[in-house]
């Protein structure tokens, strides 16, 4: 049987679609709806320019994934008994793969054709170029994040500690929230010798109160999915731009205000769909842009949006 492409994608809800729903229901119409199928050659010619631009990044992106690969490493390297890299290797993987986004996205032609192999750059893709503060406060994070990286406190625990078993690592995972899927990707999660259920997530970016509703979704999570009770869990943050760790338990008003948070979530969703069964949104038109220059400069959208500012 020959596979066939749905029109429309599957549904689900996730904290980030969430945070991309209320910041610009424009740019959320984009990257959920008008990008679907636009990897296929066969797609409508707007199908396939929405594909390409939702896979834009930027520079502080591509050094967040970069540090979160390191950590991946670091953790694999763990498990498999195997030596560390030092601060340096560190550093010098991270600046490799700001470099090599760098210069792939000097390739439009080659990025265009094969969007998910090739990076290109949101500052490439729209200004021509990188713009120096930008490269020099990317770079000042570099080294900084590498050391407090080594010198977290998960790391720490995760590498001394003989009763530590690791149970996921930067994997995407779904589960069943009042008959709805709900996606998570937790940085890292391990299970002490005294039954602690430990999420940490790795944050390159300033300290920020943001966090809160993202890691209570992950104990929501590891509650329904591992069956663990919530004063087992633990949660952190690592800000390692600061070199601060900031630890809290959950408790059940935080599991209240999250299922709360989902539920409202979904409803304002659904409200900007034609069909809900097939996930059919309602026309462009009623996707209003943010209207905020702030937001559409950043925006990986710009060059389809009327509303762009």
């Amino acid at each position: 049987m020959s596979f066939q492409m749905k029109p429309y994608p599957e549904w689900s809800w996730s904290l980030s679609r969430d945070q991309m729903f209320h910041a610009c229901k424009r740019q959320y119409f984009y990257h959920y709806y008008a990008s679907h199928g636009g990897w296929l050659l066969t797609a409508a010619p707007e199908a396939q320019i929405a594909y390409r631009l939702k896979k834009l990044t930027n520079l502080y992106l591509v050094l967040g994934e970069a540090v979160h690969t390191a950590a991946q490493k670091l953790i694999d390297l763990r498990e498999r008994s195997q030596a560390y890299p030092t601060q340096d290797q560190i550093v010098t993987y991270i600046r490799n793969t700001l470099n090599a986004a760098f210069q792939e996205s000097k390739q439009r032609e080659r990025w265009w054709g094969y969007p998910k192999q090739y990076t290109m750059l949101h500052e490439m893709y729209y200004e021509g170029e990188l713009p120096r503060d930008r490269v020099d406060a990317v770079g000042s994070r570099i080294s900084v994040c590498a050391e407090h990286l080594l010198a977290s406190d998960s790391w720490q625990e995760i590498r001394d500690s003989g009763d530590i078993t690791v149970l996921e690592v930067e994997k995407l995972k779904d589960f069943i929230v009042n008959d709805e899927k709900i996606y998570v990707k937790l940085d890292v999660l391990y299970r002490r010798g005294d039954g602690t259920y430990v999420i940490t997530d790795w944050k390159t970016g300033k300290v920020s109160e943001k966090n809160e509703e993202q890691l209570w979704l992950y104990a929501l999570y590891i509650h329904e999915y591992y069956g663990v009770p919530i004063e087992q869990i633990e949660i952190r943050t690592e800000y390692l731009l600061d070199g601060i760790c900031v630890r809290s338990t959950p408790d059940e008003d935080n599991i209240m205000m999250i299922q709360h948070k989902i539920k409202a979530s979904l409803q304002s969703m659904k409200s900007y769909l034609d069909d809900t069964y097939y996930n059919r949104p309602l026309p462009v038109e009623r996707f209003a842009g943010a209207g905020d220059p702030s937001v559409c400069r950043f925006c990986n959208f710009r060059q389809i949006c009327p509303e762009k500012q």
